[in-house]
């Protein structure tokens, strides 16, 4: 992979499955509790944040939790989240 390769990350889409385990990386789970959580094998979350990292260009979890918050597929602690709300509608 080369850099700029995935230039356009924000058109790269993660699964449902893929956010579940990306929200459970980013409350600090390891990959071994995240398996016992969902009822999956290790391997499985191993697969799952193997794919987000080639899905996203990240090289290791801060900075595949750093590519959700620019991205603004996760909030931490009050930061990104309003990118996350409904935007008002523009009718009032």
């Amino acid at each position: 992979m080369t850099p700029g390769e995935f230039s356009d990350s924000s058109q790269m889409s993660l699964s449902a499955r893929e956010m579940e385990i990306i929200e459970l990386v980013a409350s600090g789970l390891t990959n071994q509790e995240i398996a016992e959580r969902l009822t999956i094998s290790k391997r499985t979350v191993d697969n799952h944040v193997s794919n987000m990292f080639t899905k996203t260009g990240s090289k290791n979890r801060v900075g595949l939790l750093n590519w959700a918050m620019d991205h603004g597929k996760i909030c931490r602690e009050g930061f990104n989240c309003c990118s996350l709300q409904d935007e008002p509608s523009s009718d009032s």
